[in-house]
C-alpha cells in the first residue's frame, strides 16, 4: 500500500482524495508538499511562526478544495496558486494594519515627538512589516513572485504564466526581466553601502 502511494502521481492522489478522502492519501500529499508550501509561505512572510501558521491554513484549504483541482495543470501549479492567493491575502491584511499603525504613529498623541522617537516606535512594530514595505518598494508583487518561482522553485516561464495569470508567456518574461533588473540594482546598492 505504501509503495503504491509513493509511486502515485500528485494528480492521482488529488483525484483519489476528491473521490474518496482517506487519511493515508492526505498524509502522502503532506509528505510531498509540507516543506515546499512552508518555504513558499516563508518567502512571503520572512517569519518562521507565521509561515508555519499559513502552511497549516493552506493545507486545510487544499484538502477542503481538492475537488476544484481539475487536472488542467500540474497539481504543484494548483497548490502554488492556492498558497500564493492565501499568502497575498494575508499580506494585504498586514499592509492595512501596518498603514493604520503608521497613521496612528504619525498622528501621535498631540505632543511633539522627535524623529528618533518616531523611528523607535516604528521599530517596535516588528521586522515583518518593515520587510514587507521594503519588498514593496523594490519589486511589484508579481515581479517578486515570478522571480521566486523561476529562480528558487525552478518553474518554467509557461508555468509562471499560468500561476500568475499573465495573458501570455511574454507577460511572464517581462516580469522576470524587470525583477532581474531591480534585483541587480538592489545588490549593487547594498554592495556600495557595504564598501
Amino acid at each position: 500500500m505504501i509503495e503504491r502511494l509513493r509511486s502515485a502521481t500528485d494528480e492521482t492522489l488529488a483525484f483519489e482524495i476528491a473521490r474518496k478522502p482517506r487519511e493515508e492519501l492526505f498524509a502522502e500529499l503532506f509528505r510531498r508538499y509540507g516543506k515546499r508550501i512552508y518555504l513558499w509561505c516563508f518567502n512571503y512572510t520572512h517569519d518562521v511562526d507565521e509561515a508555519i501558521d499559513l502552511s497549516q491554513e493552506i493545507f486545510i484549504k487544499i484538502f477542503a478544495n481538492v475537488m476544484s483541482f481539475a487536472g488542467r495543470s500540474r497539481f504543484s501549479t494548483w497548490a502554488y496558486q492556492v498558497t500564493r492567493n492565501h499568502c497575498l491575502g494575508e499580506l494585504s491584511k498586514k499592509r492595512v494594519q501596518w498603514r493604520r499603525r503608521l497613521r496612528s504613529l504619525e498622528d501621535g498623541d498631540g505632543g511633539e515627538a522627535s524623529d528618533t522617537d518616531f523611528y523607535e516606535r516604528i521599530d517596535a512594530l516588528g521586522d515583518l512589516e518593515r520587510v514587507l514595505d521594503a519588498a514593496k518598494d523594490c519589486m511589484e508583487p508579481n515581479e517578486l513572485a515570478a522571480f521566486v518561482l523561476h529562480y528558487r522553485e525552478g518553474l518554467t516561464v509557461n508555468e509562471i504564466t499560468e500561476i500568475l495569470g499573465c495573458g501570455n508567456a511574454t507577460g511572464a518574461r517581462t516580469l522576470l526581466q524587470n525583477a532581474r533588473r531591480k534585483f541587480g540594482r538592489l545588490v549593487r546598492k547594498r554592495d556600495s553601502e557595504d564598501a
